[in-house]
């Protein structure tokens, strides 16, 4: 066999390899959340609950800075601070009943995550993904509302380290 074959049917063979390797199509769904985001600034009492009047917030897309910054001889300070973000929405109705999760590919630097009033969590991790399910909290007959206060204030590193011998 020369090498022109060679390759020929050694492509052919992977292709084939390939499609009888395929996993059944999956019934999970996925609904970007990126568009239509409201960021009110900074964070004020009262705003993760879902009656909160953020009509004169601006509308945004993800990801998002809170403060526009020159790129050199700023003042750190100028966006450490806790920002408000909340973003409406409804799920179709052929989703009752199964669970639904929100998935977060990165805040920086902590993020307090609320849906519909029930506080979730506080997650600590700049730009780690986390995820949280959300099923028991969604309404299904009318809007739902994520309220996600970012805080984006430096700070220390907390490690621990122990050694086990």
């Amino acid at each position: 066999m020369n090498r022109r074959s060679f390759l020929g049917t050694t492509a052919a063979a992977l292709a084939a390899s390939r499609v009888s390797q395929a996993a059944p199509a999956s019934p999970r769904r996925v609904l970007p959340l990126n568009r239509n985001w409201l960021f009110g600034g900074k964070a004020v009492a009262g705003g993760a609950s879902p009656t909160f009047d953020d009509s004169r917030f601006q509308r945004v897309t993800l990801p998002h800075t809170n403060v526009v910054l020159p790129w050199h001889s700023f003042d750190d300070k100028a966006y450490e601070f806790v920002s408000l973000y909340r973003r409406h929405f409804k799920l179709p109705a052929e989703l009752k009943g199964q669970r639904i999760f929100i998935d977060f590919e990165g805040v920086m630097t902590a993020a307090t995550v609320t849906i519909n009033g029930h506080r979730l969590l506080e997650y600590k991790g700049g730009y780690t993904p986390f995820s949280h399910e959300i099923t028991a909290q969604v309404n299904w007959s009318a809007d739902n509302v994520i309220a996600v206060e970012v805080d984006s204030s430096e700070r220390r590193l907390q490690m621990s380290l122990r050694f086990h011998f």
